[in-house]
C-alpha cells in the first residue's frame, strides 16, 4: 500500500484582536488568490513528482514477464519473446549493417556477428523477460535470461557484441571493461559507437549519400 499525502495550503493567520489597517484590509483579496496558486501549485508539483517515482524507468522491480517462451532475434539487442518485441535495456549494439574493424583495419560485418551472438546466446534455453517499460518504438525494454545465461544483455556486453548503454547506472560497466582489456567482439580494432553511426548514416540518407 502506498502512503497517501496531504496537502495543506499555507494561509496567514492572525491575532483574533488584531484589526487591519486599512492597506492592508486591500490587499487581502490578492493573499487569498495568492494563497490559491500557492496550494494548487504545491499540488501539481507533488503529483508530478509522484508520477516520475512511480514510472517504469525508475524501478527495478518487473512490470510483466514472459517465459517458457522460444526466442526470435531480430539483431543484436532486440528479440521477439512470446507475444513481446523486447529490446535488451541497457545495452547497444551495432546495427546489422554497421562494418567494424579487426586489429589489421580490415571491414568485419560487427552488427550481423552481434545478431549471430545473440542467437547463439538465446537458444541455452527457454527465455524468460522482466519488463521495465517501453522505448520510443513501443518495445518492451527488459532485462531477459535464457537457460543457464541470468542476463542476456551482460552475457552480450562481456562477450564484446555490445557496448554498455545505462547511463548512469552503469549496469554493465564492469563487463564492458573486461571486454575492452581483453580485446572481444567489437573491441579487437576501432569502431563507431552504434547511437554515433545510426545518427550518421540517417543523415547521411536524408541527403541522399549512397555510401559508395
Amino acid at each position: 500500500m502506498g502512503t497517501a499525502l496531504h496537502f495543506r495550503p499555507w494561509r496567514l493567520r492572525l491575532p483574533r484582536t488584531f484589526v487591519a489597517p486599512p492597506a492592508l484590509r486591500a490587499l487581502a483579496p490578492r493573499l487569498a488568490r495568492l494563497r490559491r496558486h500557492a496550494g494548487f501549485l504545491a499540488l501539481t508539483a507533488a503529483l508530478a513528482t509522484a508520477a516520475f517515482l512511480s514510472g517504469p524507468w525508475f524501478t527495478d522491480r518487473p512490470t510483466r514477464t514472459a517465459a517458457g517462451a522460444t526466442a526470435a532475434v531480430i539483431d543484436g539487442d532486440s528479440l521477439r519473446a512470446g507475444h513481446l518485441d523486447v529490446r535488451l535495456i541497457g545495452i547497444d549494439a551495432p546495427d546489422l549493417r554497421q562494418a567494424c574493424r579487426d586489429g589489421d583495419g580490415r571491414a568485419w560485418p560487427c552488427g550481423r556477428a552481434a545478431r549471430e551472438e545473440l542467437r547463439a546466446l538465446a537458444a541455452r534455453g527457454d527465455i524468460a523477460c522482466a519488463a521495465h517499460g517501453y522505448d520510443r518504438y513501443s518495445r518492451t525494454l527488459a532485462v531477459c535470461s535464457a537457460g543457464d545465461i541470468a542476463d542476456l544483455g551482460e552475457a552480450m556486453v562481456r562477450a564484446g557484441y555490445a557496448v554498455d548503454a545505462s547511463g548512469f547506472t552503469s549496469r554493465y560497466a564492469a563487463a564492458e571493461a573486461q571486454a575492452r582489456a581483453q580485446r572481444r567482439g567489437i573491441w579487437r580494432g576501432p569502431f563507431e559507437h552504434p547511437q554515433d553511426w545510426r545518427t550518421g548514416n540517417k543523415r547521411r540518407e536524408s541527403v541522399g549519400w549512397s555510401g559508395r
